[in-house]
C-alpha cells in the first residue's frame, strides 16, 4: 500500500503579507508539506498599521492571537475610520464598525516577530533567497517577497491620484483615540494610526503637484489640532499604485507588494491580502479553477480602488490643483466601475434608493444586494450620504 505524497507548500518573504499568508496557510493546509522561505537580510517593510475587521478574525484563527496580545505588538482597537474635509461641505463622520466588530492598529514588525514566534515550531523555515518563485521545488508557492523591480507583469492604476507619502512618528504615553484619522487637506490628505507608545502621521500627496516642503509645512496644521509633538522620525518616499495582470497559476500565486500596491485610504491592504490567501487556497484544494481565482481578484482589486477614488469623487473644502486632478480622477474611476463592474453599480443604485435608515440594514443583511467587496452593503450607504456624493452619482447612473 501506497500512501499519497503530501502536497508542499512554500510561503516565500518575511513581511507582512508573508507572515499572515504562512500563518493562513498552516492553520487551513496543515495536511500538507508546508515551508517559510525568506532572505534574513532583507529587513521586512513596516508598512499598513492599520486594518480591517478582517484581521482579528484571522489572527485568532490562525495563530490563537487574543485581545489580551495587543501589547505585545503596540496595538489598539479600531473602532472605525474618522473622517473630516471630505465633500463641499467637509462633513465629519465616522466610519464605525457594526458594533459587535472590532479591528487593530498595529506595530508591521512587532506582528510579523508574533506570527514568526507562533509558527517556529510549527512549520519548517528556511534562510534563502529565491530569484525567481516559478523556479522553487514545490507543489504551490505564495510569493510575498515584496515590491517588483519592475513592473512589465503589473497593471498600473490610472486613477490614483497620489503617488508620495511623508510620513512622522508623534510619541505619547497612550492612544488617545482608537479610530483612524483621515483628513482632507490642501495637497492630499493625512493619516493618523494610533498606537501604545506613537501615532504615525502620514501625508499622501501628488509629487508631480506639490513639494515636500508644502507638505512639511501643512502637516503642521495636523499636529497642532491633535496636540502631537513631531519626533525627527520621519520618512518620505514615493510608490506606484498597482495589481498583477495574472496573480494566479496552478502553481503560483503573489500577495502582497508581489502582487498589489494601493495607497492606505480606507486600509484595503489587511482586506486584500485575506481575499487573496482564501482565493489561494481554494484553487489549491480544487474549490476554483486559475481563471476564477484571477477574475474574483481583479474585481476585488478594481472594487477596492472604487473604494478609495469615491473619496477624491467627493472632492473636499480645498480649491487647489491637487483638488482639480484628484476628482477628475475619481470621476472617471466610479464611471468605469459603473460601466463594467454590475455588482458594484447594483449596490450604488440600492445606496441611492435607501438613504434612510442606512445604520439598520446590518440588522437584515440576507435583503441586501450581493457583493464581494471590502465595504459592507451599509458602509457604501453611509459613505456616499457622508461623503456627499449623491447628486454626482446619479448624474453618472
Amino acid at each position: 500500500m501506497h500512501l499519497a505524497k503530501k502536497k508542499k507548500i512554500i510561503v516565500v518573504g518575511r513581511g507582512t503579507a508573508g507572515s499572515l499568508s504562512a500563518a493562513h496557510v498552516s492553520r487551513w493546509m496543515s495536511d500538507c508539506e508546508i515551508e517559510w522561505h525568506f532572505d534574513p537580510k532583507i529587513s521586512p517593510q513596516a508598512v499598513g498599521e492599520g486594518s480591517t475587521v478582517e484581521l482579528p478574525k484571522s489572527l485568532y484563527e490562525d495563530v490563537h492571537f487574543r485581545h489580551e496580545d495587543l501589547e505585545e505588538i503596540d496595538g489598539s482597537f479600531k473602532s472605525g475610520i474618522y473622517k473630516k474635509n471630505w465633500g463641499n461641505n467637509g462633513n465629519q463622520y465616522i466610519h464605525g464598525f457594526i458594533p459587535y466588530r472590532i479591528s487593530y492598529h498595529f506595530n508591521a514588525l512587532k506582528l510579523q516577530s508574533f506570527i514568526f514566534n507562533k509558527l517556529k515550531n510549527k512549520i519548517k523555515m528556511v534562510e534563502v533567497n529565491h530569484e525567481n518563485s516559478q523556479n522553487i521545488d514545490a507543489d504551490h508557492v505564495l510569493d510575498c517577497s515584496g515590491r517588483p523591480t519592475d513592473y512589465k507583469e503589473h497593471e498600473i492604476s490610472p486613477y490614483i491620484a497620489v503617488n508620495s507619502v511623508y510620513v512622522t512618528q508623534c510619541y505619547w504615553d497612550y492612544a488617545r483615540f482608537q479610530y483612524t484619522l483621515t483628513i482632507a487637506r490642501p495637497y492630499g490628505w493625512v493619516f493618523g494610526i494610533p498606537l501604545q507608545n506613537r501615532c504615525s502621521i502620514g501625508y499622501l500627496f501628488n509629487k508631480d503637484i506639490n513639494s515636500l516642503d508644502e507638505i512639511k509645512e501643512d502637516v503642521k496644521n495636523i499636529f497642532e489640532e491633535y496636540n502631537l509633538v513631531p519626533s525627527e522620525h520621519t520618512n518620505h518616499f514615493s510608490f506606484q499604485s498597482y495589481l498583477r495582470k495574472e496573480n494566479f497559476s496552478d502553481k503560483v500565486a503573489y500577495n502582497g507588494n508581489a502582487s498589489f500596491f494601493l495607497e492606505p485610504l480606507e486600509a484595503t491592504s489587511i482586506g486584500v491580502i485575506d481575499r487573496i490567501n482564501r482565493l489561494a487556497h481554494w484553487l489549491w484544494t480544487g474549490r476554483s479553477t486559475a481563471a476564477e481565482a484571477n477574475y474574483e481578484y481583479l474585481k476585488y482589486l478594481k472594487e477596492a480602488e472604487a473604494i478609495i477614488m469615491l473619496h477624491y469623487f467627493s472632492g473636499s473644502v480645498f480649491n487647489t490643483d491637487f483638488w482639480d486632478y484628484a476628482k477628475t480622477r475619481g470621476e472617471e474611476c466610479i464611471k468605469d466601475q459603473l460601466k463594467n463592474n454590475n455588482n458594484f453599480k447594483k449596490v450604488m443604485k440600492y445606496c441611492l434608493e435607501n438613504k434612510t435608515n442606512w445604520d439598520q440594514l446590518s440588522l437584515h443583511q440576507d435583503k441586501l444586494p450581493e457583493h464581494s467587496s471590502i465595504w459592507s452593503t451599509p458602509s457604501f450607504i453611509q459613505n456616499v450620504y457622508e461623503l456627499q456624493v449623491e447628486e454626482k452619482l446619479s448624474s453618472l447612473m
